[in-house]
């Protein structure tokens, strides 16, 4: 049987009333009383019932979270920077993992919502109707995190994966890249990685460049890059930068390049997204874009423990912004049109 706050008040000699007020950190029992229940608490093994208490103070101290993988740095760093902000204020942290599946999310949002969480943490801003409904219902804050959207459920953290996408398609046709390929995600769509598709192709635009046949859907992963330089060779003109919605796809097409002995970025330049470690580990580094993630969920924290206080859902979104990170993947001199090493790229 399990040990109820009756057999600990009668182990202390005490009323339960008394065993209730140490646990809620009352400063009306006197501390030795206090370490008297205290230790009759440890010698019993007493776990407060969490449940019935969060019913009664209409608190359970818990958020939850929902993301895409476990697996990805780029969650976990956001977890770990949500999840430290949160311990530090006293409320714990129960995480869903979805599989970039939409429906996914609406069942764990369903499931979670009969815990009674004190708030949400989402990734992304795209999700179906039921979820948006049944997290507006519920009347508890609710963070939308690593995108930007002008129609929150209640609070938005994140940046915007469109403007940086279109923003270092800019910068790197202005050092030099003209002929120009974006490879996107096959599989696993989200909002983030179309958003930064959607980046890629509006610069395109932007420039004037025809990106017809240049938009290559490939798997998010070394394989899926592999795959987008095979398509990248048949091309013609001869491509010379290649941007990808994510570094896992920009990595696996240098790997594919160093196989092909395609110079990158001599011959062609590779662009990721997302700044995880191994794009600093390989050789050449990769440009990419790069978000405090980190940063990112501490923020999130923080706009929830303001809402949990009282504070009005915000009339915009906080934007954590972005950096470019220009690495050797696409510094160097483009070869020039007709030259003997564009060859290489055909297959």
């Amino acid at each position: 049987m399990s040990v109820t706050i009756a057999d600990v008040a009668k182990l202390a000699n005490v009323g339960a009333g008394t065993v209730s007020r140490v646990l809620n950190g009352s400063k009306s029992v006197s501390e030795e009383t206090r370490a008297q229940v205290l230790a009759c608490i440890q010698q019993l093994g007493y776990r407060p019932n969490l449940v019935a208490r969060g019913l009664a103070a209409k608190r359970t101290g818990m958020v939850a979270a929902i993301i895409p993988s476990i697996g990805y740095t780029q969650h976990a760093e956001a977890i770990q920077g949500l999840s430290d902000f949160l311990h530090e204020h006293g409320l714990r942290l129960m995480i869903g993992h979805c599989g970039y599946s939409a429906e996914n999310e609406a069942r764990i949002v369903s499931d979670f919502l009969e815990r009674r969480p004190d708030a949400f943490y989402l990734t992304g801003t795209s999700h179906t109707a039921d979820t948006r409904r049944m997290l507006r219902q519920s009347g508890i804050p609710v963070v939308e995190a690593a995108n930007l959207t002008d129609d929150p459920i209640d609070c938005v953290v994140g940046y915007d994966n469109f403007d940086a996408a279109r923003q270092v398609v800019h910068l790197l046709h202005a050092r030099g890249h003209r002929n120009i390929a974006v490879a996107t995600s096959l599989h696993d769509p989200n909002d983030r990685t179309a958003a930064r598709r959607d980046g890629y192709l509006a610069a395109c635009a932007d420039l004037g460049i025809d990106m017809t046949e240049r938009l290559i859907a490939c798997t998010n992963s070394f394989a899926g890059g592999a795959a987008a330089v095979a398509q990248v060779a048949r091309l013609s003109p001869a491509i010379d930068l290649l941007v990808c919605v994510t570094d896992v796809i920009a990595v696996g097409a240098i790997l594919e390049c160093q196989r092909r002995g395609i110079a990158v970025p001599g011959q062609l330049g590779v662009c990721g997204f997302d700044d995880l470690p191994i794009a600093a580990a390989i050789n050449p580094a990769l440009t990419t874009i790069g978000v405090d993630r980190v940063g990112m969920g501490r923020t999130a924290g923080q706009v929830l423990l303001q809402r949990l206080g009282g504070a009005a859902a915000m009339s915009g979104s906080v934007d954590v912004g972005f950096d470019i990170r220009e690495h050797a993947s696409t510094r160097s001199e483009i070869s020039a049109p007709g030259e003997g090493a564009t060859k290489e790229l055909r297959e």
